[in-house]
């Protein structure tokens, strides 16, 4: 046999190096973000470890550089006999299980394979009597195919039965690329892409085969999911190091899945939650469950890893599950199973995906006749009521396939109900997953921030759905305040803590001697890929000016605001005797010439003295002295001192003093 393979794709990783490309694609599957958030809890590579098969390049060799530093702890086992360095083993294996070049790290077994050797006596044992070796590996990786008239459909339809059947008895995940090249020129590959219980993989840009499937039971939608770069050799990669991290956080407690519900619950949740925004035209039918080319959509490990961490949900008529989570359960036969759901209100419509998988039963009837039967599961998405289906908002029904997924491009918030309905007559163990994004929402709880006292204004940031983990919040920051010069600047994203819906964000001032008028600054939630928000919600926060300085930007021009000697506290810049202090403090205008509005008199026997205040002033310290020597001057009685008006006497009779003298004192901190 001759064992497909792109000589161009490893050309270019030798020349290019595969660290230039790791950062971007664990960006853009959302692995980044998942490791800001959950770094303390994501779990290494699974104890199990992985196995890479691949096709030999024309050296004949089939492995990666296992001394190199990318693949510390890895222990590896050459199943298929020794091998020199395959540039293109090299650039897979830095992406499936490299580190810091993969989504698992630690250490591990890895066994490594030639394809042909794989598909004959390493494990398939095509064409023998034999059953496939048992995979004790947790993700097998397979970045080759299979081109047509390379092999019979009959021997392709064996080897990818044997394959459905060692992933059912021994629960191992299996990710399989199809062929690069455009849909219209390329037929789906032969190996492996047409098996069940595989996910095969495809590109982001759409540059593969893709369709219908030709073999064992035409009709079928591959690929079952596509991921960014260039090329599917590395695109499958990408896909198997995120079951890896799924399968090792879905193998220990409180999950502790084991056999066949590990491979159905994690082609559930990465089909689920896979994005169908960064492709093109994403579109699917009741009756075709996938899209033509892209599949479920473009890979995305945060999705996936939320809804897995949200927690294992049973069907229930009477209980409420949770916006997004997993369920592994089986339905008997000609009977329906329902999981009632919430999108929680407050928040705007969200994207929503739900898959279904299951797995066919395949057994050995002759050396090389594997039977399959494949039951028949729907799946439906309804409104609900209480805990009453109401009406049917989407449906997957296809005959062929063993994969449903419902998709809503937007889904109101309210209630839900999720149906799986087994038409066959046997009991079917499945796998459901449905994801949802969180809303968030804002809204101004201090609306002003004051730079006299500094006193912040106040946004709150608040969530719907689980609280699991921590939700990072980008933020757009506005208004007519400049950051770092008016008020401390925000930070471009917050983040809301494990177990908490909300968090406040402080606007804090920064104090000045600038008249400068009211100051605006605007928050609003940023379009990001891990939530949804309405993008016309804004929160307002007004940066108050100091009152004095306030006062100033409203009674000059720029030009005399910056000349003290026009607009200072001392400066009289009508020449009526009266400081613009004094004037601010009388509310005069202190570009007309005025006469002070305080009065001294006497009252009761007493110097008095009263004005009418500037009820905006509030940074004012009113007060009044006496004295009978002009010289030693002690505090005047306050009789009133209140907004709009203050009156002060004196404490001696002027009848029993020789003089007194009476003045009203005026500060400003």
């Amino acid at each position: 046999m001759n064992w497909f393979f792109h000589t161009l794709v490893f050309i270019l990783l030798s020349l290019l190096g595969i660290a230039p490309l790791a950062a971007d694609w664990r960006d853009q599957v959302g692995y980044t973000r998942l490791q800001l958030l959950a770094a303390g809890e994501l779990p290494p590579a699974p104890g199990q470890g992985f196995a890479q098969i691949e096709a030999t390049e024309i050296s004949g060799n089939y492995t990666p550089d296992i001394a190199n530093a990318l693949f510390s702890g890895k222990t590896f086992t050459l199943k298929s006999g020794a091998s020199g360095l395959s540039g293109h083993a090299q650039g897979v294996a830095g992406i499936f299980f490299g580190n810091p070049t993969s989504l698992v790290t630690g250490n591990c077994p890895v066994d490594l394979y030639e394809a042909g050797n794989w598909l004959n006596a390493g494990f398939l044992k095509l064409d023998t009597s034999n059953a496939p070796a048992t995979e004790v590996r947790a993700v097998q990786n397979h970045s080759w195919i299979l081109e047509l008239a390379q092999i019979s459909n009959l021997d392709a339809t064996e080897a990818n039965r044997r394959l459905d059947f060692a992933i059912d008895r021994d629960g191992f995940v299996s990710v399989v690329g199809v062929n690069n090249g455009t849909p219209s020129t390329t037929l789906l590959p032969q190996l492996l892409g047409q098996s069940y219980h595989t996910i095969s993989v495809g590109l982001t840009n759409g540059n593969h085969s893709a369709g219908f499937t030709h073999l064992d039971v035409s009709g079928r939608i591959k690929p079952d999911i596509v991921a960014p770069l260039d090329f599917t050799s590395f695109s499958t990669p990408m896909v198997s190091s995120a079951a890896g991290l799924l399968f090792a956080k879905l193998s220990s407690a409180p999950y502790s899945l084991a056999g066949a519900d590990r491979p159905r619950v994690i082609k559930a949740l990465l089909l689920a939650s896979a994005r169908r925004d960064t492709v093109a035209s994403w579109n699917n039918t009741s009756t075709r469950p996938l899209d033509l080319r892209y599949g479920a959509g473009e890979l995305n490990i945060h999705h996936a890893y939320h809804a897995l961490r949200t927690g294992k949900s049973a069907a229930s008529p009477s209980q409420l599950r949770p916006s997004r989570g997993w369920g592994a359960e089986s339905a008997n036969g000609n009977s329906s199973e329902t999981y009632f759901f919430n999108i929680p209100p407050g928040a705007s419509s969200t994207p929503f995906g739900a898959a279904l998988t299951w797995h066919r039963s395949i057994t050995q009837s002759r050396l090389n006749n594997w039977n399959a039967t494949l039951a028949n599961l729907n799946l439906r998405l309804h409104q609900a009521s209480g805990f009453t289906l109401g009406p049917l908002v989407a449906e997957s029904l296809s005959t062929v396939d063993n994969v449903e997924l419902v998709a809503r491009t937007t889904l109101a918030p309210g209630n839900y109900a999720l149906v799986v309905d087994n038409l066959s007559t046997t009991i079917t163990p499945y796998a459901l997953a449905w994801h949802s994004l969180p809303g968030v929402t804002l809204a101004t709880t201090a609306a002003t921030a004051r730079e006299i006292d500094l006193q912040p204004g106040i946004v709150t940031i608040s969530r719907t759905g689980d609280t699991n983990l921590p939700l990072l919040v980008p933020l757009n920051i506005g208004g007519t305040a400049t950051a770092g010069v008016h008020y401390v600047a925000l930070p471009t994203s917050v983040s809301i803590p494990a177990g908490q819906t909300s968090v406040s964000v402080p606007i804090t001032p920064l104090a000045d001697t600038l008249a400068q008028g009211d100051r605006s600054i605007t928050v609003s939630i940023a379009e990001d890929f891990a939530l949804v928000r309405d993008p016309t919600q804004s929160a307002l926060v007004t940066l108050i000016d100091k009152p004095f300085d306030a006062w100033r930007f409203t009674n000059f021009t720029a030009l005399q605001l910056a000349d003290p000697a026009v607009s200072g506290e001392t400066a009289d810049p009508d020449g009526d005797g009266l400081a613009n202090l004094i004037e601010y403090a009388l509310a005069l205008d202190p570009n007309l010439p005025g006469i002070s509005p305080v009065i001294a008199s006497q009252s009761g026997g007493y110097l008095n003295l009263a004005s009418a205040k500037n009820a905006a002033a509030t940074d004012i310290t009113w007060s009044a002295q006496v004295s009978d020597d002009l010289a030693n001057w002690q505090p005047a009685v306050i009789l009133t001192d209140s907004l709009a008006q203050f009156e002060a006497r004196d404490s001696i009779l002027v009848a029993a003093a020789g003089k007194r003298f009476i003045r009203l004192k005026i500060t400003r901190p």
